[in-house]
């Protein structure tokens, strides 16, 4: 009686949601050009959009699916809807502190971006008799928005960055919710642990990977055993 081969079961890595570059950056300087000439694109078509214009520079920005479709087409479809948002947001807050502080614009990269930002994010040029009318009920506004900016900024220092733990956040991203709440709690968490916590999943992608070779060298040789079976069995049945 013959019996049925049992189906093997493969243990493969699971690559994390987005490639990464070589520095461990999710998003490289090109991605991040071609991010903000389409997202401009996008705001002049719907300059009312909020995810274009947002009284809080740190506010999360949120894009439709027909936006993030377009952006993450022409970006190859290597994102996640989230990870484009929380780009967005984090070129917003970057251009906000240039802006401030031109001593911030240290390299070609950063100066092409404040550019294209400039055009989403800066002030445009409206009637003077108008923005005179505009200063006076907008101070206070202004002034709460600095204060909030500020906290935020000071909140960001502290805090990790999570696209530094790329391995992390993809590996987590499976089995956890990786919105605001969750990803503030990791940051909460301090850069050395999550280094730790980073470092512990590519080790048990390398154990994964040794694992899927042993199984391939071990079908090989197996397959090759079977193999000289038959022609054994040929050879006999002659």
């Amino acid at each position: 009686m013959s019996s049925t081969p049992r189906k093997r079961k493969q243990v493969a890595t699971s690559p994390v949601s987005s490639p990464t570059s070589p520095n461990g950056r999710v998003f490289t300087d090109s991605d991040e050009i071609r991010l903000l000439k389409i997202f401009k694109k996008l705001a002049e078509q719907n300059p009312s959009s909020s995810s274009s214009s947002s009284s809080t520079p740190n506010s999360t920005i949120t894009l439709d699916s027909s936006s993030f479709n377009r952006i993450n087409s022409s970006l190859g479809s290597k994102f996640t809807h989230a990870q484009i948002n929380d780009k967005i947001r984090r070129l917003r807050v970057k251009y906000r502190k240039q802006a401030r502080s031109k001593s911030l614009i240290k390299t070609p990269h950063d100066q092409a971006l404040f550019k294209i930002a400039q055009l989403i994010w800066g002030k445009k040029k409206t009637n003077r008799k108008k923005e005179a009318k505009k200063v006076q009920n907008s101070a206070s506004a202004d002034d709460e928005d600095e204060g909030e900016e500020q906290k935020n900024e000071q909140n960001e220092r502290e805090g990790a960055e999570m696209d530094e733990y790329p391995v992390l956040a993809g590996e987590l991203s499976k089995y956890l919710p990786m919105n605001l709440v969750w990803r503030e709690a990791l940051k909460s968490l301090g850069n050395d642990k999550l280094k730790e916590m980073n470092d512990k999943w590519m080790l048990i992608g390398i154990e994964e990977a040794k694992i899927v070779s042993k199984k391939a060298d071990l079908v090989k040789e197996q397959t090759q055993l079977i193999m000289k079976a038959l022609g054994d069995g040929t050879a006999n049945g002659k």
